[in-house]
């Protein structure tokens, strides 16, 4: 499968995400990574719905919203209102897995499960089928500049096994080429980047990005 980027926002200057749009449309990307986070399921709080709805409306290339939150009952109806077109949600956040992923695909939407870094990759066995895409920390999740964890790569190759080959394994939490490199050879597809490649003092760096596809080629 072809290598995508994705450039997580909450990297970018907050009083500037109008500009950070359009790097990132210059990037080559992918995507753009918005992530969702309510203070609840993660300590910290991220971007809003109406902030999502407004740069899916202005953003030329594909937003996906990953959910980091307690309430998917709540969040999910506000975040399918936007114009992004993949939306991920923790399992941990849910004893309903299938119902929320029915939700997202109803909406038009890929839909994703995404794992913690110590989450079980056999929760997948019974949902593989009614799922797009399945995004893996890699990092705890919550917040940027985290080191790597190791034990979360292997992982992706049993999630692979799972889901088969037609269904992108998204990767997400410091990566740098060189980790990058370690997931992809394990199996993943797409890649969030952040502050270990992409962000500088809160600005885009294209030569960096420019190196880091060539590199996973």
């Amino acid at each position: 499968m072809k290598t995508k980027l994705s450039l997580s926002i909450m990297c970018a200057d907050p009083l500037y995400l109008g500009e950070a749009i359009e790097e990132a449309e210059h990037s080559g990307a992918e995507f753009i990574h918005a992530d969702v986070m309510d203070g609840n399921f993660v300590n910290n709080i991220t971007l809003g719905y109406d902030q999502v709805k407004r740069m899916a409306e202005v953003s030329r290339i594909p937003v996906e919203v990953h959910l980091m939150v307690g309430n998917l009952e709540s969040a999910l109806p506000e975040v399918l209102a936007t114009g992004c077109t993949h939306v991920s949600f923790h399992i941990e956040a849910t004893n309903h897995p299938v119902k929320y992923l029915r939700q997202i695909q109803a909406a038009g939407k890929q839909a994703g499960i995404a794992l913690n870094p110590h989450a079980p990759v056999e929760f997948l066995d019974n949902i593989k089928d009614y799922l797009d895409y399945v995004l893996v920390m890699t990092v705890e999740p919550g917040f940027a500049g985290q080191k790597f964890l190791n034990n979360a790569a292997p992982k992706i190759r049993s999630i692979r096994e799972i889901i088969g080959e037609d269904k992108d394994i998204v990767v997400d939490g410091n990566i740098s080429t060189v980790n990058a490199q370690l997931c992809q050879k394990y199996g993943a597809t797409v890649f969030v980047l952040g502050t270990s490649v992409a962000y500088t003092n809160q600005h885009l760096n294209l030569k960096e990005i420019r190196d880091f596809r060539e590199a996973l080629k």
